[in-house]
């Protein structure tokens, strides 16, 4: 029954001002992880070209460093009841060699399953410190030398671990399950891929009649 798809009959997943403050966050931490190495590699030196300018990075850094931070409260606090950790979650962590290589383990899976989970909340803890670290480097008499040499050294670790965690998202999301980032483009999503990947969550939203068409 599930074969076919249906645009008619696909579930929404996200409204849309979930997938504007995703989006959002997205875009300026795309701008910062640019203008964060052009600032931190001298052979990214040239990212300064197509950025606007040495003194145009300089000054909206830290600025879209506080827009992306505004983004991830916001989704601190509206995602946050869907993302704590259940006893499915548990089991899901101890299959995670399984997921890794199947995509899929057999488990009742609510809306996010352990792994969206918890780069959810390394999302939102990076996202704090790296405004927290950021602060000293922008506005460097607010610290002593030492302090403020400690938090750029932070700052930089910070950065290179968003990267990282960043790279495996949009590659887990896109080419590792397709119909994953349709999700958060058109806020909906197949009822076969949400039965597949979310069985828990399917069911509920299929029996209150939450879909489109």
């Amino acid at each position: 029954m599930l074969r076919e798809h249906d645009p008619e009959r696909d579930i929404v997943r996200y409204s849309l001002a979930d997938r504007v403050a995703h989006w959002w966050v997205s875009l300026t931490f795309i701008y910062l992880l640019l203008s964060g190495l052009a600032l931190g590699y001298p052979r990214m030196a040239w990212l300064y070209q197509i950025l606007g300018g040495g003194q145009t990075v300089r000054f909206l850094h830290p600025w879209v460093g506080v827009a992306f931070t505004l983004g991830i409260f916001y989704m601190l606090f509206a995602w946050v009841r869907d993302m704590t950790f259940d006893p499915v979650d548990r089991e899901w962590a101890r299959s995670l060699g399984t997921y890794s290589k199947e995509g899929h383990v057999d488990l009742d899976v609510g809306r996010y399953n352990a792994g969206q989970k918890g780069y959810y909340w390394f999302a939102v803890l990076t996202g704090v410190l790296l405004l927290l670290t950021g602060i000293p480097i922008w506005i460097p008499s607010l610290l002593s030398s030492g302090w403020n040499q400690a938090a750029r050294i932070i700052h930089h670790v910070l950065f290179l671990l968003t990267v990282g965690g960043f790279i495996i998202h949009v590659y887990m999301s896109t080419a590792m399950f397709p119909g994953t980032i349709r999700g958060m483009t058109t806020g909906r999503v197949e009822r076969r891929w949400a039965a597949f990947h979310h069985p828990r969550w399917f069911r509920d939203r299929d029996a209150r009649g939450t879909r489109l068409g």
